[in-house]
């Protein structure tokens, strides 16, 4: 049985602001630590046939430039990619846009 106050308390959180061309923006930082080796926690992220098992299923052209799907949620635009380390996209939904980025490091 997973422990979800453990997995909670393991999550850190920051809220901020940053300016990006378009103005200022309201930000949200997460981190989290994994036991796992940095390439297999980049897969675990990045992987379509990995996703559905901690998010949701994913489809669409996943490499920098594509689009992407989320079922039954959000989708948006890949952005940049640089294995094993980073990737940022657009989350689109409902009609709004967020900006989204992955950073991948060892600790």
């Amino acid at each position: 049985m997973i422990d979800v106050a453990h997995e909670i308390s393991t999550v850190e959180r920051r809220v901020g602001t940053r300016t990006l061309p378009a103005g200022e923006a309201r930000t949200l930082t997460i981190s989290r630590v994994f036991d796992t080796p940095h390439g297999d926690l980049w897969d675990a992220c990045t992987n379509p046939e990995r996703l559905p098992r901690w998010f949701l299923p994913v489809s669409g052209d996943l490499r920098e430039g594509g689009s992407y799907q989320l079922e039954g949620n959000a989708s948006g635009t890949i952005e940049r990619c640089a294995p094993p380390s980073e990737f940022a996209a657009t989350w689109e939904y409902g009609g709004q846009v967020s900006w989204i980025e992955v950073r991948v490091t060892a600790e």
